[in-house]
């Protein structure tokens, strides 16, 4: 999609990136955008949240240990 919203949060000390997620999570609402993060660690609280949220991601390790994670508004 080249409307998704790139947010590279690896390096940043807790709660930053969590903040950081938690702010851009209503610019994904209409659903035509998606949200790709890229972090440090693998953001288990974050999940528990968008689900709740009726959020959708899925998740991929990288290369370097790093995550991946998109996120898009459930239909």
């Amino acid at each position: 999609m080249n409307n998704d919203i790139q947010l590279d949060v690896r390096g940043l000390p807790p709660p930053e990136p969590m903040e950081r997620v938690l702010e851009l999570l209503p610019q994904i609402n209409n659903g035509e955008k998606r949200l790709c993060i890229l972090i440090d660690r693998e953001p288990i609280p974050l999940f528990r949240i968008l689900e709740s949220e009726q959020f959708e991601y899925s998740i991929r390790k990288q290369p370097d240990y790093s995550y991946e994670v998109i996120i898009w508004k459930k239909a």
